[in-house]
């Protein structure tokens, strides 16, 4: 446990935040699916009034300087954060957009597997250790393998989105080694079952169905602090 990297990246963290709301409104509006049945989703919110809500700024920033200054005290100044802290904005705003629209904005994920692959890539082409990068391809293939067959196991519980968050969550989780992908797919389930609570008393729930997305980013996170405590 390291302070003085848990302060700066709480800082990054939430000066990134403040770009929350920004990166949502760049969002174009999900196109209508007629095989949907309306009633099986919450009311949509344009994207573009989700991020002019009051508050949303300074509750993003917030939860970023959170998110990240645990990321920096559990890792010190280890090359995980040179991805980990481009991602945490990018996880909030889709954890955002997913709890309010149940819906996972590609514009947001495609580019942000380039992004954090290509940031793996560098950081295995600087220590010398190929390993890194193959890792970040077994963590897309694996999560994104995973959440995929689970999709078609179970369309109604498994979208579209969850599966494209998974693969990446899975480059970034990666190089952690296995233990760690794996303790992120247990954690969001049981995140998500708890979760479950909540949501219905807040009216988020849906025919027993709850938007995955949120956990799967609190699961990876999860993750990696049970990793770095457990296995340095």
């Amino acid at each position: 446990m390291e302070l003085l990297p848990a302060l700066a990246c709480a800082l990054i963290g939430a000066v990134s935040g403040l770009l929350v709301p920004n990166l949502i409104a760049l969002c174009p509006e999900p196109e209508h699916d007629p095989a949907e049945n309306p009633e099986d989703y919450p009311d949509h919110v344009p994207f573009a009034e989700l991020a002019a809500r009051p508050g949303l700024r300074l509750r993003s920033a917030l939860a970023c300087g959170l998110a990240a200054g645990v990321l920096g005290l559990v890792l010190g100044w280890g090359w995980g954060l040179l991805w980990l802290l481009v991602l945490v904005p990018v996880c909030c705003a889709l954890t955002v957009i997913d709890y309010v629209t149940w819906y996972l904005p590609s514009r947001l994920i495609r580019p942000s597997w380039l992004v954090t692959g290509i940031l793996v890539g560098v950081v295995a082409l600087v220590l010398g250790e190929p390993s890194v990068a193959l890792w970040g391809l077994v963590g897309f293939v694996g999560l994104g393998g995973y959440y995929g067959l689970m999709r078609l196991v179970s369309p109604r519980a498994m979208a579209g989105g969850d599966v494209r968050l998974g693969a990446l969550l899975g480059i970034a989780l990666g190089p952690f080694g296995a233990p760690v992908l794996f303790a992120s797919v247990l954690a969001a389930a049981v995140l998500g079952v708890l979760g479950m609570v909540p949501m219905r008393r807040s009216g988020t729930m849906i025919r027993r169905r709850v938007p995955f997305g949120p956990f799967l980013v609190l699961g990876a996170l999860v993750a990696v602090v049970v990793g770095q405590v457990l296995g340095g």
